[in-house]
C-alpha cells in the first residue's frame, strides 16, 4: 500500500519512497552522467543529517518562523514569498541571496578578520623592536621603525575595521540590503507532492524543471579552494532533461565528503514518506502534521519536545557526535 493510499490522499501520488527509485533504476540502467561522484541512493532511508541540521539555534529559528507563518496565516508558496525561506514537515526551499549580499557577507567577514590580523602582527613588531632594543641598546631607532610600521598598518586596520562594523551597522539598520534575498526560490524539494522544482536563479518563480524526485541523481563535484585544497559541493542532475541544480544555499560546499554525503542521506530521508521526517531540532515542531511522523512518533511514544526539553551543551554534544561519525563516511 502506497503512502497516499494509507493517508487519505495527504501525500501526492508523486510522492517519494525508494521503491520508486528501483523501479526507475532498473528501467534506466544507462543514464547520462556529469562530472564528479555519483552518489547511491538507499534502500530504506537513515535518519541522519549534517553538523548544521543539529545546531541548537535551529530550535529558535524555526520557532521564529513558525511564528511569523501563524501570525500571517501563510500557506504554501506563501510562506517563501513572506518570509524569503521554507524549512518545514512540507517544502524545504533555502534563502536565494543576491551577488550584493554575498559581497557584503564577505567584505564583513574579511573585514574582521584582517583587523585583528593587523592588530596581532601590529604587537609582534612592537615586541619583537622593544626587545632587540632591549639587548642592544638601540631604542630610538627601534622607536622609529614601530612608528614606520604604525604607518603601514594604520591604514589597513582603519579600512577594515570600517569594513567590519559598517557590516554590522547595516545589518542592524538596513537587512534587506545585508540579507539580499531574491524573491523567489532556488530550488525547492517538497516531501507532500515528492517533486523536485528547479527555478530561474534570476526570473523569480520562472520553473526550469519540475520533476519527480527519485528522478535525479545526485553527484559530489570537487574544485580547489584558495589553498589548493579540494571543496566538494553537492549536486543534483536530471539525467533525462540534463539540467542540475546545486544544493549549496541547503547544505553549504566543505572539504569534508562525509558531511555532504549524510546531507544527501537526510534530503532522501527528508523525501521518504514511508519514514518520519529527520528527527532534527529544526523539524520537531512540524513533526506532527506530516502524517507518517505523527504515527510513528505516537508508537514510539517520543518525547514531541525530545530537542526542546534539552539544554544547548546536551545539543551541541549529540551535534559534535554526528559530526565525528559524518566524517568517517566515505
Amino acid at each position: 500500500m502506497s503512502a497516499n493510499e494509507t493517508f487519505d490522499g495527504y501525500y501526492a501520488a508523486t510522492a517519494y519512497t525508494p521503491e520508486q527509485r528501483r523501479q526507475w533504476e532498473e528501467a534506466h540502467p544507462k543514464r547520462d552522467k556529469i562530472f564528479g561522484t555519483r552518489l547511491s541512493w538507499d534502500r530504506k532511508t537513515r535518519d541522519t543529517g549534517t553538523e548544521d541540521e543539529y545546531g541548537f539555534n535551529n530550535i529558535a529559528i524555526s520557532q521564529n518562523w513558525e511564528a511569523q507563518r501563524a501570525e500571517k496565516n501563510l500557506e504554501g508558496d506563501e510562506v517563501f514569498c513572506s518570509l524569503k525561506v521554507r524549512y518545514d514537515h512540507q517544502a524545504i526551499m533555502p534563502p536565494n541571496y543576491k551577488l550584493s549580499a554575498y559581497l557584503i557577507y564577505m567584505s564583513t567577514a574579511i573585514g574582521k578578520g584582517f583587523f585583528f590580523l593587523s592588530l596581532l602582527v601590529m604587537c609582534v613588531a612592537i615586541l619583537g623592536m622593544l626587545g632587540m632594543a632591549f639587548f642592544d641598546g638601540e631604542y630610538e631607532k627601534s622607536f622609529l621603525a614601530i612608528l614606520m610600521m604604525a604607518k603601514l598598518v594604520f591604514p589597513v586596520a582603519l579600512v577594515t575595521f570600517v569594513l567590519w562594523k559598517g557590516g554590522g551597522v547595516l545589518n542592524q539598520k538596513r537587512p534587506d540590503i545585508f540579507l539580499g534575498m531574491r524573491k523567489g526560490p532556488l530550488w525547492e524539494a517538497n516531501r507532500q507532492t515528492g517533486l523536485f522544482t528547479i527555478y530561474h536563479p534570476k526570473k523569480p518563480w520562472k520553473r526550469l524543471l519540475q520533476a519527480p524526485f527519485h528522478e535525479f541523481d545526485a553527484f559530489l563535484q570537487s574544485s580547489p579552494d584558495t589553498q589548493g585544497s579540494s571543496t566538494y559541493s553537492l549536486i543534483l542532475y536530471h539525467p533525462m532533461e540534463r539540467l542540475k541544480q546545486t544544493l549549496d544555499a541547503q547544505f553549504p560546499s566543505t572539504n569534508m565528503q562525509g558531511e555532504l554525503i549524510a546531507a544527501w542521506q537526510f534530503l532522501q530521508r527528508y523525501m521518504d514518506v514511508s519514514q518520519p521526517l529527520p528527527d532534527v531540532p529544526a523539524l520537531e515542531i512540524h513533526r506532527h502534521k506530516d502524517p507518517t511522523t505523527a504515527g510513528a512518533d505516537k508508537r514510539k511514544k517520543r518525547n514531541p519536545r525530545y530537542w526542546r526539553d534539552m539544554d544547548e551543551e546536551s545539543v551541541k554534544k549529540i551535534q559534535k557526535e554526528k559530526y565525528r561519525k559524518n566524517i568517517r563516511i566515505r
